[in-house]
């Protein structure tokens, strides 16, 4: 698919994954290179990232809304679970369980609750609004659905008498939804690179605070 405003939201998208690259090495060397959990954590979910956004676009320029709405909530999984480390006692403990294989679902936040997609994404559509509305509807090309059957229902007629498409005479999906799936890609990444700017600036302060 070539559209020009596609190009524009990739432009946008391939800038804040110079981005998320200059930020996570502004990470690694903060605090005179001193590592910690939370900047493997960091490195691992910048590296998916970029990861998702080359196959994202791959997936859109070949018309292939199927497989790039999964990337989109892959996207939107990063950022859920990069700010979970927010609303945890002790972020540094929960990136090592984390990092050490313990699912993020099965540990809980400050207040007891465990860290599940949905108690996640409940937290942080207090703060961004939208994210529920785009958690739910990528999860519905995740999941097999009726998102599924209705690109391959063509028509149906009282009569019963249905036609379906598959593969290149599937139905084809509007130009709106592929701008609107870039536009979600872009937000839901600019979000990502806030938190960890907020990491960068935590650990920067520990050099200040070393001196005293």
């Amino acid at each position: 698919m070539s559209d020009k405003t596609l190009d524009l939201y990739f432009q946008e998208i391939h800038e804040l994954d110079k981005k998320l690259i200059k930020t996570v090495g502004s990470i690694c060397s903060a605090d005179n290179g001193s590592m910690y959990q939370m900047d493997l954590f960091s490195c691992a979910v910048v590296n998916r990232a970029l990861e998702l956004s080359k196959g994202f676009e791959s997936m859109i320029r070949s018309d292939l809304f199927l497989c790039a709405a999964p990337l989109l909530r892959l996207q939107l999984d990063n950022l859920l679970r990069y700010s979970a480390l927010w609303i945890v006692e002790n972020p540094e403990t929960v990136c090592g369980e984390v990092l050490g294989g313990k699912p993020i679902r099965k540990i809980k936040d400050k207040s007891g609750i465990k860290m599940t997609d949905a108690h996640l994404v409940s937290v942080l559509s207090k703060e961004i609004k939208w994210i529920n509305t785009v958690y739910e509807k990528t999860c519905g090309y995740v999941h097999f659905s009726e998102s599924h059957f209705n690109k391959t229902l063509l028509s149906a007629d009282d009569d019963g008498k249905i036609e379906i498409g598959i593969g290149n005479r599937a139905r084809p999906v509007p130009n709106e939804a592929f701008k609107e799936a870039c536009a979600a890609y872009q937000a839901i990444t600019i979000q990502l690179l806030s938190y960890l700017e907020g990491w960068l600036k935590e650990k920067q302060s520990f050099k200040n605070a070393h001196k005293k």
